[in-house]
């Protein structure tokens, strides 16, 4: 024999690869993390689609650092904000209203806020916007004695105090 000294790992070494359970490409069979686990971003599944609510995003044209945004419900509570890029979820179930924002004040320069299916953009020179309504509920008949032009959701309490048509 000979005398000397090694370093290193000898006989079986296991199996490489990402043994992160919370990771889109876990190994079950992996017993040593090779670094190479894939995490989705916060509220996001495997496939980029929101674990609970639906996809927001922000962005799309010039000048992004420039932009915010605020999704508020319906009693003024701060659901999500942001600038773009942005990419997240949020739950907007109970009614939503948007803010936009542009500090130029030369408009969103293509920069688009999409919330699920719906997308909004400021028109060049608009500096903020009331962009999505929440339901304003009551009586949407302009016959109505009650009539209100602010409701965009008939809550069925129209009142009509003579016989429409009769005279």
């Amino acid at each position: 024999g000979s005398n000397g000294s090694g370093t290193g790992v000898f006989g079986d070494c296991g199996v490489p690869g990402c043994t992160d359970a919370s990771a889109c490409n876990y190994n079950a069979d992996a017993t040593i993390d090779d670094g190479s686990c894939d995490i989705p971003a916060a509220g996001l599944d495997c496939d980029g689609n929101c674990l609970s609510g639906v996809a927001v995003s922000a962005g799309g044209g010039s000048y992004a650092s420039e932009v915010s945004w605020t999704i508020s419900a319906c009693d003024g509570t701060v659901i999500l904000e942001g600038g773009a890029p942005f990419e997240g979820c949020a739950d907007v179930s109970a009614g939503y209203s948007v803010s936009m924002v542009d500090s130029w004040g030369d408009g969103w320069n293509g920069n688009t806020l999409t919330i699920g299916a719906d997308s909004y953009g400021l028109d060049s020179g608009a500096e903020g916007s009331d962009l999505a309504s929440c339901a304003v509920e009551g009586c949407t008949d302009a016959n109505a004695d009650n009539y209100n032009a602010d409701a965009n959701v008939d809550d069925g309490s129209c009142e009509f105090s003579a016989v429409q048509g009769c005279t």
